[in-house]
């Protein structure tokens, strides 16, 4: 499990970057009803429970990095 939860933060990692610096992962609460093209949740009744504090991302960067093999951070490029 906290592998996936790490490797779930790790590859949005790049958003900041390429969205907005305020751009930040949070944790919410909603009943799932569906999963869109990258598998996430889909969800409604949405209710924001926190952000993920800076310390917990480099955390789960420093799992990802010692995981075996490359990984990278999903990187979507604009297709038109």
């Amino acid at each position: 499990m906290r592998t996936w939860v790490a490797r779930r933060l790790y590859d949005y990692s790049h958003l900041p970057h390429v969205k907005d610096a305020h751009t930040r992962p949070w944790v919410l609460q909603g009943t799932e009803v569906g999963r869109g093209p990258d598998n996430e949740p889909l969800v409604r009744q949405v209710e924001p429970l926190g952000w993920i504090d800076r310390p917990v991302i480099d955390q789960a960067n420093d799992v990802i990095n010692h995981q075996p093999g490359t990984w990278g951070p999903m990187r979507r490029h604009d297709s038109t």
